[in-house]
């Protein structure tokens, strides 16, 4: 009996991880696919690349905070190699955005930590205004 509730709670977990992992993957295909692509790779001499980057495989507050203000200092940015710059995503919900860095950690991050709801939230506080 105790095997059985076991069991049925694991796959519980294993449900909720991949219908998020499916919300993660669509919401990436709404707000970041046209730039980043399917692979990861951006768009040559346009978007740069997030697979394997130091961002994506790093602390996943410090991706939050990045996502949400496009960047930090986008001015400065704008001089990089890809002359491009993301715009901020401080609009999304934080469960959304949660969502989105999660897949991208997991397909682009080699398999990094899930970002929880709690860590977009508290990099969220940190903007001016808390939002």
């Amino acid at each position: 009996m105790r095997a059985g509730v076991l069991l049925l709670g694991m796959l519980g977990m294993w449900a909720n991880h991949a219908r998020g992992a499916d919300e993660g993957q669509r919401l990436y295909g709404r707000h970041c696919l046209s730039c980043h692509q399917a692979d990861g790779y951006g768009v040559p001499n346009m978007q740069p690349a997030i697979t394997g980057g130091p961002w994506v495989q790093g602390d996943p507050r410090a991706l939050a905070m990045f996502v949400l203000t496009g960047g930090f200092d986008s001015a400065q940015r704008k001089e990089s190699e890809s002359h491009n710059v993301m715009p901020p995503f401080a609009q999304l919900p934080d469960a959304d955005l949660a969502a989105i860095l999660t897949f991208i950690r997991e397909k682009f991050g080699k398999g990094a930590s899930p970002v929880g709801v709690e860590i977009v939230a508290a990099a969220r506080s940190e903007l001016p205004g808390g939002k």
